[in-house]
């Protein structure tokens, strides 16, 4: 299994791939996973981002047992969002999980990551991450941006 990231043009790493090759036997390659934040055009929001080949036999499976949606959204979560992606050139099929990340997580991590700094949230702040929901105007929006973004940077 292999992992890698891009860097952007301030060094930032901006997209995690999760890969696993081709079997030193010559097996088929396992599917491609890639995990990454992401900030769409025309949106302040943060997302994180996980995309996972599927087989279309996995598709069809979940479609036969009417829980494309239901598989991610158990938790009656209004700020995780699903939808499936097929790459145009090599036909591949996945499904994209997207979660509305809090900024205030953002600088939690910052800061501690950065500076050693700890900072607690508050109620009110724990409070209003529970009620993140993606809006129709967010999901149409993250999907074309996200599709755009995928064609470029699925391997094919």
């Amino acid at each position: 299994m292999t992992s890698h990231s891009t860097q952007d043009d301030n060094g930032f790493s901006n997209l995690n791939i999760i890969q696993n090759t081709t079997s030193s036997n010559g097996s088929a390659s396992m599917p491609q996973e890639i995990v990454f934040y992401y900030m769409p055009n025309n949106d302040f929001q943060i997302y994180f981002i996980h995309c996972k080949e599927i087989t279309f036999n996995e598709l069809i499976s979940q479609l036969l047992n009417n829980n494309l949606y239901s598989t991610y959204n158990c938790h009656n979560s209004n700020n995780i969002f699903v939808f499936y992606f097929q790459h145009p050139t090599d036909q591949k099929i996945y499904r994209v999980t997207s979660e509305m990340t809090p900024h205030s997580y953002i600088v939690q991590y910052l800061n501690f990551n950065f500076y050693g700094i700890e900072i607690k949230q508050s109620e009110q702040q724990q409070h209003h991450h529970q009620n993140l929901e993606f809006s129709n105007k967010h999901k149409q929006n993250l999907e074309f941006h996200l599709r755009q973004f995928l064609i470029g940077h699925l391997s094919v």
